[in-house]
C-alpha cells in the first residue's frame, strides 16, 4: 500500500480527501482563470478608450513583455492619469496590482476598474489619522505578503504627484522598505514623459486637480469633439528591468537618490499644454507651479520653540540638520522625511503643544508655526447655509423647568421651528430636528450599564446631541478631558465606576486615546442601527405631539454632570455638579450677561471645560441662543473662517484661545462680533489694546470661575465693565474675603482668601477623602476656592494670585506637582538631597512659564518626552530646564518653592517666556 508511505496524522484521517482536494484546486484555477480573462478584457478595453486623447509607445517592453514571479513596477509620477497608462501598457505574464489613495480609489467612475485590477486603497496621509498611519503600516505589509505569492504591484515611490521640473522621490520609504524586506522580486522602472502640463497634473497651478472634475471636463469635451476627432497627447514610457546589484539597498537616501537619477536622467521636460478640441476652446496655456507648501511669517516663532522642535525633527532623520537646511521653506520630504514619518511627527507636535492643523506640515517653517498654534490651514470662509439666516425671536434669552431634562424639552417645544445649532459636519438644525436626534439616541443610551456614563467629544452638535440623550436616558453625564492622559482618564473612569464612553471613532483616531475597561460607544455605530421608519415616526410624533415626550424623574440636587478638577494634588477629584447648580448659574449669567434670543454665539470650548459646559452648550440649548460649533480651540484660522461664515456676535472663550484669533483673523472676518466673555484665566492688557485697536466696536467682559462653582462666580456687565477686575458676583453668590491665615473678615482693598456660597455651588467632591474644601465662617458654610483676590470701593473683584501649586494656560489647570512626578520617579532623592523640582508661573501677559530644576544631564526636549511618554500632553509642558548643583531645602528638609519661583520669574523675564 504504497499510498500509505509518509502520512502523518494531519493527512491519513481520509484517503478520500485527495478527491476533494483535487475538486477544490480544480474550482480554484478556473477562478483565477476567470479573473484573469476579466482583468485582461477590462485591461484592453481601457486602454481603447485611453487611445481616444493619448497616443503611447513603450520602450523596452520586450524585456518584460513575459514577466512572471514576484515583481516590483516603480514608475515617475507625473499626473493622476499615471496609473491607468501604466496599466494598460506595461503588460506583464501577469496581472499588475496597483496601490492607489482612497480618494481616487473611491471615484464612482473608477471604483469598479480598481477592484477588476484589485487594487490595494492607501489611506490618505495628509490628514491627521492614528488609523491611516497604522492601515498604511498594513498595506506595505500586505505587499510583502502578495510578492511572497508570486504577485506583481505597482508602486510609485514618491506617493505623490510631481510638483515641479523633476521627479522627487525625497525621503519616502515604501518602495525601499519593500524590495529590502522581499530582496529576490523582480524590480522594473518606468519613465513616463509627456504628461506633465495635462490637466491631471499639478503643472498648472501647483495644487492638486480634482480628479472628478478634470474627469468630467474631459468628457464633455471629448463628447464636443465626437471622441474620436479630439487632438491626441503624445506619451513615451521607457521600461528597465532593474539589476539588483547596481541598487544601493543598504540606504534608503541613496536607494531614492538612485530612482530620483533615473527618472529625471535626460533633459528638464517643460509642461506641454495639448488643446482639447481641434477648433475650439484655449490654445496655449501658462503654467504656474510650487515645489513647496507656502510658508507663513515665522518670526513670531520663539527661537527656543524651534530648536525644541528641530530636535524631534532630528530624532526622526536620525541625523543633524545642516545650516542650510535650517531653513524655513525647507521641505520636510527632501530632508528625508517620507509621507508615513511626517504624520508621526505631526502627531507627536499635537500631543505635546496641543495645536494640530488641518493637513499634515510639508515645510520646517510650517512645524515652526504648528507647535506654536499660528499654522494657517486650508479653512477658507464659506457662506453659512440659508437657514442660519432665518429670522430669530426678540426678547431675553431664560431657562424653564427644574432639571437639565425638563429644560431641554420645554425650550424645544416652544421653539420648534427656530434654529439652535449647527456645525459643519451636521448642518444647521432647528430644535424639532434636535429634539428627533436626542430622543433616538436617547434610546440607544437607556440600555447602557450604570447611572454615569462618559462623554468624551469635541464641541459640536453630536457633543450637545449625546449630552442631552444621556439625560433623557436617565443617565448621569461624565465629562471627560482627554487632554490629561491615559493616567488621569483611567482614574476619572475607576473613580466612578464608569463602564462605557460615549465618542466617535474618528476623534478617537484622531487623538489616539485609550481607556482600560470601558467600552467605547462610537457614535457611528449608533447611527448605523437607526432605520428610516424610526426617523420618519419620532418626527411625525414631534410635530404632532411634542408634549409626549417627557422627561424622566429627576431630583434636582442630584448630578446632572460630573466634570474633573485639573488635579491640583497630581490626581483630578471628581466634581458633581446638580441640576440645581447649573440651571441657576446659568440663569444668574443670563441675567447678568443680558443675552437675547436674537444672539448668536460661537462655542468651540469642549464640554468638559466647565466654562464650556455651560457658556457652550446649555447657554444655547436651554435658553434659546443659536449656537454654531467648532470642534477644535486650538485652530484658530479655522475658527476665524467660522466666525466670517456664520457672524455671531458673542464669544465665550479663554484669552489664550482668543488671542489666536485675533493672532491670524483679519479684521473683515471678526466684524460681527460684539462681545467676547472672557474667563478661566487673566485676560492680558495686550489682548484688549489689540482688540480696541482693530475692532473697537468689541467689549471685552471679563469673569472668573471654578468648576465646583458651574462654572460662573463674578463677571464684568455691559453696563459694569472695569478693565483689569473679574467683576461682581452674580446675584445669587455670596463671598467674603478673609485672611489666608487667621480667617478674620478683611476689609476691602485687601487681599485675601476667597470664600463663596450659594445654589451654583456645589455639594462636595465624589469617593474624595482629601481635605474638606469647605469652611465654616460667621456660622456658615462656605467653598474654600484657594484663590486670592481683594475688593474695590465699587465692589469689583480683582484677582490677585493662587494659593496652590498650580497655574493656569489657555483655560486649563498646570499642576506642578503632577509635572514634577515623573522627575522624582526617574530621578529619586539621593544622599544630597532631590534630585529634580517643578515650579511656574502665570507671566504679566496672561503666559506661563513652567521650569524643571534639576542635578540631571538634561535637555528640554529629553524632558518633555518623559512627560509625553507619562501621559502628559497639550499644556503639560516644560518651557525650560535648569540644571543647578543642588535644590534648595527649607530647615524642614521641604523643597523650598518660594525661592524657585523667585528664580523662575527671573528666567521668566531673560528669556522673554512663549505666550
Amino acid at each position: 500500500m504504497p499510498i500509505l508511505v509518509g502520512i502523518d496524522r494531519h493527512t491519513a484521517f481520509s484517503t478520500s480527501s485527495g478527491s476533494s482536494a483535487a475538486n477544490s484546486s480544480a474550482v480554484n484555477y478556473r477562478t483565477t482563470t476567470m479573473k484573469r480573462f476579466l482583468y485582461s478584457i477590462t485591461m484592453t478595453f481601457t486602454r481603447l478608450l485611453l487611445r481616444l486623447r493619448y497616443r503611447v509607445e513603450v520602450k523596452g517592453l520586450e524585456k518584460i513583455r513575459h514577466l512572471e514571479g514576484p515583481t516590483m513596477v516603480f514608475p515617475n509620477h507625473q499626473a493622476y492619469i499615471d496609473p491607468p497608462l501604466v496599466l494598460t501598457h506595461i503588460r506583464l505574464g501577469q496581472p499588475l496590482r496597483p496601490l492607489v489613495y482612497s480618494g481616487t480609489y473611491r471615484l464612482p467612475v473608477l471604483n469598479l476598474l480598481m477592484r477588476i485590477a484589485r487594487a490595494l486603497e492607501v489611506p490618505d496621509l495628509k490628514q491627521h489619522s492614528q488609523e491611516s498611519h497604522s492601515e498604511t503600516l498594513q498595506i506595505i505589509d500586505r505587499v510583502v505578503e502578495g510578492l511572497e505569492r508570486n504577485e506583481a504591484f505597482l508602486l510609485y515611490p514618491s506617493g505623490r504627484l510631481q510638483r515641479g521640473h523633476r521627479e522627487a522621490i525625497g525621503g519616502s520609504r515604501a518602495a525601499h522598505e519593500v524590495v529590502t524586506r522581499f530582496p529576490n522580486c523582480n524590480i522594473v522602472l518606468v519613465r513616463t514623459r509627456g504628461i506633465w502640463g495635462s490637466t491631471y497634473s499639478c503643472a498648472e497651478t501647483g495644487s492638486l486637480p480634482s480628479v472628478g472634475n478634470v474627469l468630467l471636463n474631459g468628457f464633455l469635451w471629448g463628447l464636443a469633439s465626437l471622441f474620436f476627432f479630439a487632438p491626441r497627447r503624445r506619451v513615451t514610457m521607457t521600461v528597465e528591468l532593474a539589476n539588483r546589484d547596481d541598487l544601493p539597498l543598504h540606504d534608503r537616501n541613496q536607494f531614492n537618490r538612485y530612482l530620483e537619477n533615473w527618472y529625471n536622467e535626460d533633459e528638464i521636460e517643460e509642461p506641454r499644454f495639448v488643446p482639447f478640441h481641434a477648433l475650439f476652446g484655449t490654445r496655449t496655456k501658462e503654467y504656474h507651479f510650487a515645489e513647496a507648501g507656502a510658508v507663513a511669517d515665522v518670526e513670531k516663532v520663539p527661537s527656543k520653540l524651534r530648536t525644541e522642535v528641530n530636535d524631534m525633527v532630528i530624532q526622526h532623520l536620525k541625523r543633524p540638520l545642516t545650516e542650510e537646511e535650517l531653513v524655513p521653506d525647507a521641505s520636510l520630504d527632501t530632508l528625508g522625511l517620507d509621507s508615513l514619518e511626517r504624520m508621526e511627527l505631526s502627531l507627536e507636535l499635537e500631543q505635546r503643544y496641543g495645536f494640530r492643523a488641518a493637513e499634515v506640515p510639508e515645510t520646517l517653517g510650517q512645524i515652526w508655526l504648528l507647535a506654536c498654534g499660528r499654522l494657517e490651514g486650508n479653512d477658507e470662509s464659506q457662506p453659512a447655509p440659508k437657514a442660519w439666516q432665518q429670522p430669530m425671536p426678540s426678547g431675553k434669552a431664560s431657562v424653564y423647568g427644574e432639571s437639565i431634562a425638563e429644560s431641554f424639552l420645554e425650550r424645544a417645544r416652544r421653539s420648534a421651528k427656530d434654529i439652535v445649532v449647527a456645525d459643519e459636519l451636521s448642518g444647521v438644525l432647528n430644535y424639532r430636528r434636535l429634539l428627533v436626534g436626542t430622543i433616538i439616541f436617547s434610546r440607544r443610551f437607556s440600555p447602557l450599564e450604570g447611572d454615569a456614563v462618559g462623554l468624551m467629544l469635541p464641541a459640536s452638535v453630536a457633543a450637545d446631541m449625546s449630552f442631552m440623550a444621556l439625560h433623557l436616558a436617565g443617565k448621569t453625564p461624565v465629562l471627560l478631558n482627554w487632554t490629561t492622559g491615559p493616567a488621569a482618564l483611567n482614574h476619572a473612569v475607576k473613580t466612578l465606576n464608569v463602564k462605557h464612553v460615549i465618542t466617535s471613532r474618528r476623534f478617537i483616531d484622531r487623538i489616539g486615546i485609550e481607556i482600560e475597561g470601558v467600552n467605547f460607544v462610537c457614535l457611528e455605530d449608533v447611527r448605523g442601527t437607526i432605520g428610516k421608519i424610526e426617523k420618519l415616526t419620532t418626527m411625525l410624533r414631534a410635530i404632532v405631539a411634542p408634549g409626549s415626550f417627557h422627561a424622566p424623574p429627576q431630583d434636582p440636587d442630584a448630578p446632572a454632570a460630573i466634570l474633573f478638577t485639573s488635579g491640583s494634588e497630581s490626581t483630578p477629584k471628581a466634581v458633581p455638579l446638580s441640576h440645581r447648580n447649573l440651571l441657576t448659574n446659568v440663569r444668574e449669567a443670563l441675567e447678568a450677561l443680558d443675552f437675547k434670543r436674537s444672539d448668536s454665539l460661537l462655542g468651540f470650548l469642549p464640554p468638559f471645560h466647565s466654562f464650556g459646559l455651560t457658556g457652550n452648550l446649555l447657554f444655547g440649548l436651554l435658553a434659546g441662543v443659536r449656537l454654531v460649533h467648532y470642534p477644535d480651540p486650538t485652530n484658530a484660522p479655522g475658527l476665524a473662517a467660522i466666525i466670517a461664515s456664520y457672524r455671531p456676535n458673542l464669544l465665550v472663550a479663554t484669552p489664550t484661545f482668543f488671542g489666536y484669533i485675533l493672532g491670524v483673523a483679519s479684521d473683515d472676518e471678526l466684524q460681527s462680533l460684539e462681545i467676547v466673555i472672557s474667563g478661566a484665566e487673566k485676560c492680558p492688557d495686550a489682548i484688549r489694546v489689540e482688540c480696541q485697536r482693530r475692532l473697537p466696536k468689541i467689549t471685552i467682559l471679563e469673569g472668573y470661575g471654578i468648576t465646583e462653582c458651574s462654572p460662573i462666580v463674578s463677571a464684568n456687565r455691559l453696563d459694569q465693565n472695569k478693565p483689569g477686575t473679574i467683576g461682581i458676583p452674580l446675584s445669587g453668590v455670596e463671598t467674603v474675603i478673609v485672611h489666608p491665615e487667621t480667617r478674620g473678615t478683611l476689609a476691602d482693598g485687601e487681599t485675601g482668601l476667597l470664600l463663596v456660597r450659594g445654589a451654583s455651588i456645589f455639594a462636595g467632591y465624589l469617593n474624595y477623602e482629601g481635605t474638606n474644601p469647605f469652611v465654616e465662617h460667621d456660622e456658615k458654610t462656605w467653598y474654600n476656592t484657594g484663590d486670592l483676590v481683594k475688593r474695590d470701593e465699587d465692589g469689583y473683584l480683582i484677582f490677585a494670585g493662587r494659593l496652590k501649586r498650580f497655574i493656569k494656560s489657555g483655560g486649563e489647570m498646570i499642576s506642578l506637582p503632577a509635572l514634577e512626578s515623573p522627575f522624582q520617579t526617574k530621578f529619586p532623592p539621593s544622599e544630597d538631597g532631590p534630585r529634580a523640582a517643578v515650579e511656574g508661573i502665570e507671566t504679566e501677559r496672561g503666559g506661563r512659564f513652567v521650569v524643571l530644576f534639576t542635578t540631571e544631564k538634561l535637555n528640554l526636549a529629553e524632558a518633555n518626552q518623559l512627560l509625553s511618554v507619562n501621559g502628559f500632553r497639550g499644556v503639560m509642558r516644560l518651557d525650560e530646564v535648569n540644571q543647578v548643583d543642588s535644590i534648595p531645602l527649607l530647615g524642614s528638609g521641604k523643597v523650598d518653592y518660594k525661592l524657585l519661583r523667585r528664580q523662575v520669574e527671573e528666567l521668566a523675564v531673560a528669556n522673554e517666556a512663549p505666550q
